[in-house]
């Protein structure tokens, strides 16, 4: 993080040129201050302070600083807290200085990362999007894709290494499987009850509405929209509504303007495929089939999920609605679990903790210690063979849980036995997890290399 920080210094001092011609001279001032305050954070974490509260424009101020007075005291400080609580602090904080400047609410320090790791992967989005045109409803292709957005962030590179056969097309939606799988290992495959899910009859209701709580901006975003594109054109939904953060997140998270971004870019691309993909996107979010949902600060906040129910109510009664919500990425998958270390062969219903608005997937690779729903003694398995699997980003999950299992999706203040189930301790102790490329890649350049 501090070397995150840094970056986010030197960026913001490297565009003050930029910064003068697009505001004026008086922005520098905004420029100062941020630059203070992201150095000053970086000092706090550091030395180990206390969180404080927040006390400027921040439209979810009211909510963190309760969340922050509720804390436990020995657990407000860096270094004590649960990574869950520190690390969305820290982000948090970051962007509290550009939102409360004259001329800068509204900057996206990490923007330009988000744009290269799409620019860079035009390869990649070129055998996609080939290989998914005119695509058949059938499991196979369901399955093929689930994988292929499970393994974006690995997915160009592999392709790069693959050698295709001469049988083998770089345009063969199954081929592309095989590439993202490469050197993977899928550890809960549960992609045959989501689509049971999908294509399951409702009496009365011809609707079906997928809400996808999404994670990356850049390539992996362009992945998550094939997918959501096939559901729709095959479908199995109806309208799919997207769940993006509302400020910049950890580095590399998705907002609405990088949305409309990559479509923009997509349409400008000289290559037919591309640019007919990016106009294809573009009909679909004007005819509302995919929809950006309502701005809600929830997924930038600190709380695991179980809790939306009583601090977010719009927002539970917004899932409540839908078929399924899918859940991408590890982030979203530690606030399912509330960043608790659950025995691994727990069931994924139980750790929910009673949160049930609707069908749940998620679909994740593990990058850190919190897991769940495996088979009895694979954690164990694993771990002699591969003392790194938690942390390796080689192992994904894809699981699903149905809401016809307990009736605590219901708001109706009835009670669900899942959680009666006490949790294992919180974790207070450092996760070593790895997060994303574009984390990596600035830690690289601000220290000189990986470590």
């Amino acid at each position: 993080m501090p070397g995150i920080m840094q970056q986010i210094i030197i960026r913001i001092k490297a565009q003050s040129q930029q910064l003068v011609e697009q505001f004026g001279e008086d922005v520098l001032n905004d420029v100062r201050h941020i630059v203070d305050g992201v150095d000053r954070l970086k000092n706090e974490l550091n030395r180990d302070r206390q969180f404080i509260l927040f006390h400027g424009n921040e439209p979810d101020k009211a909510e963190w600083n309760a969340f922050l007075t509720e804390l436990p005291r020995p657990k407000r400080n860096f270094f004590r807290a649960c990574w869950l609580h520190a690390e969305c602090y820290l982000y948090r904080r970051l962007y509290s200085f550009f939102e409360n400047s004259r001329y800068l609410n509204g900057y996206d320090p990490f923007e330009h990362l988000k744009m290269d790791d799409l620019t860079l992967s035009k390869n990649a989005m070129k055998s996609l999007a080939r290989a998914t045109r005119g695509l058949d409803k059938s499991f196979d292709n369901f399955s093929n894709l689930l994988r292929i957005v499970l393994w974006s962030n690995h997915f160009e590179r592999a392709l790069g290494a693959y050698a295709f056969s001469e049988e083998e097309s770089q345009n063969d939606i199954n081929v592309l499987a095989q590439v993202a799988d490469m050197d993977r290992n899928l550890l809960v495959d549960d992609s045959s009850t989501i689509w049971s899910c999908l294509n399951r009859k409702r009496p009365g209701s011809s609707e079906v509405i997928v809400d996808f709580i999404c994670d990356n901006g850049g390539f992996e975003f362009f992945t998550d929209m094939l997918f959501l594109e096939y559901i729709i054109e095959s479908q199995l939904a109806t309208q799919v509504r997207l769940h993006v953060k509302a400020i910049p997140w950890y580095i590399s998270d998705l907002m609405k303007k990088d949305i409309d971004w990559t479509i923009k870019y997509l349409i400008q691309q000289k290559d037919d495929i591309l640019s007919s993909v990016g106009s294809r996107w573009l009909y679909l979010m004007k005819t509302e089939k995919i929809i950006v949902a309502p701005e809600s600060h929830f997924w930038t906040g600190p709380q695991p999920y179980f809790v939306m129910v009583e601090l977010d109510l719009e927002l539970y009664k917004l899932l409540t609605g839908g078929r399924l919500v899918i859940f991408k990425g590890d982030l979203n998958y530690r606030k399912l679990l509330g960043d608790f270390i659950w025995d691994s062969a727990e069931e994924f219903i139980t750790c929910l903790r009673g949160f049930r608005p609707t069908n749940i997937a998620a679909i994740r690779t593990v990058k850190c210690e919190v897991v769940c729903g495996l088979p009895e003694g694979m954690s164990d398995n694993l771990l002699r063979s591969d003392p790194m699997w938690m942390i390796s980003s080689n192992y994904g999950l894809i699981q699903y849980t149905d809401s016809l299992k307990c009736a605590c999706g219901l708001v109706s203040g009835m009670t669900c036995n899942m959680t009666n189930k006490e949790p294992p301790e919180l974790t207070g102790r450092p996760s070593f997890g790895r997060r994303t490329t574009l984390k990596e890649h600035m830690l690289s350049t601000a220290t000189g290399g990986p470590k």
